[in-house]
């Protein structure tokens, strides 16, 4: 594809997903249509079709997982770096190249649909499973005992959890906060454990 091909193909696929955040903030995911998105981006229903199969696709679109990064970044680790900080940083690192095409101003409407929107939310743990199993597959030895495919599952699945939970703050908090921060203590409280009890409110 040449340099002017591509970018008039990213400006299309910014300009739908532009025009859909814009709507699904204002009327709702399930009440929009695919022709009130394509009406809104200035194309076709067609070409709204060649960009993004379904509605969801807008959203969480699976073309977005960056595969082969995150197998070749599990694979290469700092020394220093422990299990729970590598996967982390690969996470956090692959999520936001899933969602470089979403603006700022998208994050709050993004994070409610991806994770209040009945079949979005459905899609996102079937990605996120997707993403343990990547996981899972880099830091096992090809015959792993089943202690070893305990701890990766229970590893891949604690840092996910970790990494959603910590743009949900982040998001929750009108994105003020430093992420990397927070995501830099949702790893030590990962490498804590939960040993020392939470204290409750009376």
């Amino acid at each position: 594809m040449t340099g002017l091909r591509a970018r008039k193909k990213a400006a299309t696929e910014q300009a739908i997903v532009d025009a859909a955040m814009k709507l699904f903030a204002k009327r709702g995911f399930a009440v929009t249509t695919v022709e009130d998105i394509a009406a809104a981006a200035g194309v076709g229903r067609r070409t709204l079709f060649r960009y993004f199969p379904t509605k969801q696709d807008i959203v969480l679109d699976p073309r977005r997982l960056d595969r082969a990064f995150a197998r070749a970044a599990l694979r290469e680790r700092r020394a220093s770096a422990d299990d729970i900080e590598h996967v982390m940083a690969v996470l956090a690192e692959l999520q936001r190249r899933a969602f470089a095409v979403f603006r700022p101003e998208h994050q709050r409407v993004l994070h409610r649909l991806s994770h209040d929107e009945p079949a979005l939310a459905a899609r996102s743990f079937l990605l996120m499973q997707e993403v343990r199993d990547l996981v899972v597959e880099a830091l096992l030895p090809k015959r792993a005992s089943r202690a070893e495919q305990l701890r990766a599952r229970l590893l891949a699945m604690s840092c996910i959890v970790a990494v959603d939970t910590s743009v949900t703050m982040w998001v929750e908090g009108g994105m003020k906060e430093d992420l990397g921060k927070i995501l830099s203590e949702a790893g030590s409280g990962l490498r804590e454990g939960f040993a020392a009890r939470i204290r409750i409110a009376h």
